[in-house]
C-alpha cells in the first residue's frame, strides 16, 4: 500500500489540484473535523465531492483539538473505516488543511496505518 498526505493551506487552488492529480490516488480521504467551512470554498466537502470522483470524508479521523498530539473524534471507528478503504485501494491520500505534514494530525494517522499494515 502507498499512503501519502496533502494539505491545501497557503496554496492556490490550481497548485493544490495539480499536486493532488500528480499523486494519482485511488482514494482521497478527508480527515478534517469540519470540511464544510474552509477559507476558500473550493476546499469544502461539497466542492471537493463535485470535483473529485474519489473523495471520501471520514469524520471520525478529525482532530478535535487542532493541535498535536491529536485527539481524534473516534480513532477506533475512523481507523477501521480507513483500513476498509485501503483493502480496495492501492494509493491513498489523506487530505487536511495544514500545509506542513509534520504539523498536522494526518501524519499521525498515516504512521498509525503504516504500522498496522506491516
Amino acid at each position: 500500500m502507498w499512503i501519502e498526505t496533502i494539505g491545501y493551506g497557503g496554496k492556490r487552488p490550481h497548485e493544490f489540484f495539480d499536486e493532488l492529480e500528480k499523486m494519482n490516488a485511488d482514494v482521497i480521504v478527508d480527515v478534517r473535523w469540519d470540511p464544510f467551512h474552509a477559507f476558500l470554498g473550493v476546499y469544502t466537502k461539497p466542492a471537493l465531492e463535485k470535483r473529485l470522483n474519489n473523495y471520501v470524508w471520514i469524520p471520525e479521523l478529525g482532530n478535535k483539538v487542532k493541535t498535536l498530539p491529536p485527539v481524534l473524534v473516534s480513532e477506533e471507528v475512523g481507523v477501521r473505516k480507513l483500513m476498509e478503504l485501503t483493502r480496495h485501494c492501492e494509493r491513498v491520500v489523506l487530505l487536511c488543511a495544514e500545509r506542513d505534514e509534520k504539523r498536522c494530525h494526518r501524519l499521525y494517522i498515516k504512521e498509525m496505518i503504516l504500522r498496522m499494515v506491516k
